[in-house]
């Protein structure tokens, strides 16, 4: 791999992995035991490594659909997942997306609803994965660690500008990623 591609591989996971932020920021209380500062963290790395390998499972049961049309399909998953993140990005924007947390529940759904583009775009994983297997590791970290610099901030209607943000521009780098994917030979 050439160092433009792994850039832009990790590019692309942190943003495949951003919805994390939407759905963590404020979730810790000054009050939490250490034990549940660090438990939430890592249900949202969890989840989004789970998501991978179910999707990536999930496409390789329907393959032989894909054989000629992989790269295309490839592309395609990639604008869905970035069209999603714009959507979800204003919808953040005009506060339709704020959760109310009452039990651990209630994080552990935030945090598959956060892993959902990564199942989206794992199921053309049998074609498409940065890093071969080592791809499920960095998206288990990267979902972590956007959980675990987010979860301590306090949601403030500000912040809502701010996530809204994050979302759209990790969106507009999933659309660049994916026409970079499809003419070019970066990735």
């Amino acid at each position: 791999m050439t160092t433009s591609a792994i850039i832009l591989s990790i590019l692309f996971i942190l943003c495949l992995t951003s919805p994390v932020v939407t759905r963590s920021v404020g979730l810790i209380k000054a009050d939490d035991k250490p034990a549940q500062k660090l438990l939430i963290p890592l249900m949202f790395g969890i989840t989004q490594g789970v998501a991978v390998i179910i999707g990536y499972n999930l496409g390789r049961l329907m393959a032989h659909l894909f054989n000629y049309v992989a790269e295309y399909m490839v592309f395609v998953m990639m604008l869905v997942v970035a069209v999603k993140m714009f959507v979800d990005s204003m919808r953040v924007l005009k506060g339709k997306m704020l959760y109310t947390v009452q039990s651990d529940w209630d994080i552990f759904g935030l945090s598959v609803l956060a892993a959902m583009n990564t199942l989206l775009m794992s199921l053309m994983g049998f074609c498409f994965m940065p890093f071969g297997l080592w791809f499920i590791l960095a998206v288990v970290v990267a979902g972590f660690l956007w959980a675990f610099f987010t979860v301590r901030v306090e949601f403030t209607p500000s912040m809502i500008k701010k996530l809204s943000f994050i979302e759209f521009s990790a969106a507009v780098f999933m659309a660049v990623i994916a026409i970079l994917y499809l003419f070019t030979d970066l990735i």
